[in-house]
């Protein structure tokens, strides 16, 4: 039996657990009440007091492909679905690896219809002809989207990873596919490893102009489509595309005779080569790869991993003695000590040593052993070889249970940095198939499958954006020079591709530049 003092004490400590108890009881109540509360008055369409915007979605209302709603699986470039005809399977599985990073910094973007292959452009009058860029040009589009979009089976995929923000890897997400389909259809005759360097230039020239210039991202992207080529032994990979192959062959012509004679219209002279060259040309599958830094893409071809793009790091011999010839050094690995990666995107404070030009491949797809693709960020190959990624999912053949295989893969293997992993899966028998059926041919311009005066996947997101923004009245003509008040930069987390340090030294080094001539190089290496 407790003394009468001990149970007073005991009491008197319990209603003191109590009163505490109920105290931090309430607190949270009214916490959380108050959250709520706030969430309500910046959300309620009735409070006058607006939530405050990103920079990527004040940009968007002046540009509608900024303002493209994300597609299933978080695809930058909007909703895209397999169609009837496809051939190829995507999967993406992304992961902001919480216990390590506190942003996720990784955007990602594909497409199942991408452009298809331009016909070659052999006169000055179908030269002529090339459509302007999709957001110049809605009412053209406007009129011909009544055909719908054409099912071309021509894939884009793309992985952007950002540093020093979000905004330039979400602002590539958005707008490098729409780039690259208005460059191919300016320049119908030029080879697409050249096209996706004047790209990337073109890239990174606009988010020179943008806000936010001292953010930047790594790329990593692929172009799989459908093209008539012909056989070529000096080329690397025994063909060469026709349009390219024709245009040169009609300059060579000119230069031979010095010019057509007078009695054999240019356009006639032209055709007829092109009917000469299509003789022996065939429908094969090709792919084109171009990256910037470390992100990285592998080619599994009959089990082997086969890789198609090159690491661009302060580690590497040849980015090394590149960065010391431009008037750089390498720190700890690091460009001048900010940067570990030696080519990016965006980056403009420091441009002249962290070039935007790629590392581009072409490969012809082997229909009997090129089975799938992997494009991945840093953060799974920093803990996982090729080799080893595709003995992981060589036999799951879900492209999106592949994926997340990897990305928890990485995972397991406590892998640091955000993760984003795409996988595309080669449907062989219906490549096959494809390239032999001669009157159900698709992806190239003027294949009796292919819709007359339709319009690109791409344009018609686009268009449906624009749209939404004539309807709601928000769209905006140009940037007021006070809609971007914050720098995202700020606030961002460094991630492990910068020294954060360094990075400010550099940025208050830096001295303003006037924008850049327009013109790209040739393609990077």
């Amino acid at each position: 039996m407790r003394s009468p003092t001990r149970k007073s004490a005991d009491e008197s400590a319990n209603s003191e657990k109590k009163r505490r108890s109920s105290g931090v009881g309430r607190a949270r109540d009214l916490f959380s009440s108050a959250k709520q509360s706030l969430h309500n008055f910046g959300s309620s369409p009735d409070n006058k007091t607006t939530v405050p915007q990103t920079p990527m979605q004040k940009l968007g209302k002046t540009d509608p492909a900024l303002n493209v709603p994300q597609g299933s699986f978080n695809n930058s470039a909007g909703e895209s679905v397999p169609g009837p005809r496809s051939t190829f399977f995507v999967g993406v599985t992304e992961d902001k690896n919480k216990k390590c990073r506190r942003t996720m910094e990784d955007t990602h973007a594909y497409l199942y219809n991408f452009l298809s292959t331009p016909a070659p452009a052999l006169s000055s009058e179908a030269s002529s002809k090339t459509r302007t860029s999709i957001t110049e040009s809605s009412t053209a589009l406007s009129e011909t989207s009544s055909q719908g979009v054409t099912e071309t089976d021509n894939g884009y995929f793309a992985i952007f990873d950002g540093h020093a923000g979000t905004f330039a890897a979400d602002w590539c997400g958005k707008k490098v596919h729409i780039l690259l389909e208005e460059i191919i259809r300016k320049h119908p005759n030029t080879p697409i490893p050249e096209l996706l360097d004047m790209t990337f230039t073109s890239v990174d020239q606009q988010l020179e102009k943008l806000p936010l210039k001292n953010s930047g991202c790594t790329a990593v992207i692929a172009v799989l489509r459908w093209e008539d080529r012909i056989p070529n032994a000096q080329s690397a990979t025994g063909s060469t595309a026709i349009a390219p192959a024709a245009a040169a062959a009609v300059d060579a012509e000119k230069s031979n005779e010095g010019k057509a004679a007078a009695d054999v219209p240019a356009g006639q002279d032209a055709a007829s080569t092109e009917s000469k060259l299509r003789k022996s040309a065939s429908r094969q599958r090709v792919l084109y790869t171009a990256n910037v830094g470390d992100a990285r893409i592998v080619l599994c071809r009959n089990g082997k991993a086969l890789r198609l793009s090159y690491d661009h790091k302060g580690s590497d011999e040849n980015e090394g003695k590149r960065i010391a010839g431009a008037g750089g050094l390498i720190l700890n690995n690091r460009v001048n000590g900010v940067l570990a990666v030696t080519r990016a995107l965006g980056d403009a404070y420091m441009k002249d040593l962290v070039t935007g030009h790629p590392y581009t491949t072409e490969t012809v797809i082997q229909p009997d052993i090129d089975e799938f693709l992997i494009l991945a960020c840093d953060g799974l190959w920093d803990v996982c070889s090729d080799q080893e990624a595709v003995d992981l999912v060589r036999n799951i053949h879900d492209p999106q249970q592949a994926s997340k295989v990897l990305v928890d893969h990485a995972l397991g293997r406590f892998s640091t940095d955000n993760l984003s992993c795409m996988v595309v899966r080669f449907d062989s028998k219906a490549v096959q198939q494809t390239a032999s059926n001669q009157a159900q041919l698709i992806g190239v311009e003027g294949d009796p499958a292919t819709t007359a005066g339709g319009i690109s996947e791409a344009e018609a997101l686009v268009m449906e954006s624009k749209k939404q923004l004539d309807e709601t009245g928000e769209g905006l003509d140009r940037i007021p020079s006070d809609l971007i008040e914050q720098d995202e930069e700020h606030d961002a987390e460094p991630g492990p591709e910068l020294n954060a340090d360094a990075l400010d030294k550099a940025r208050k080094d830096v001295k303003p530049q006037p924008p850049p001539d327009g013109g790209a190089a040739a393609g990077g290496s």
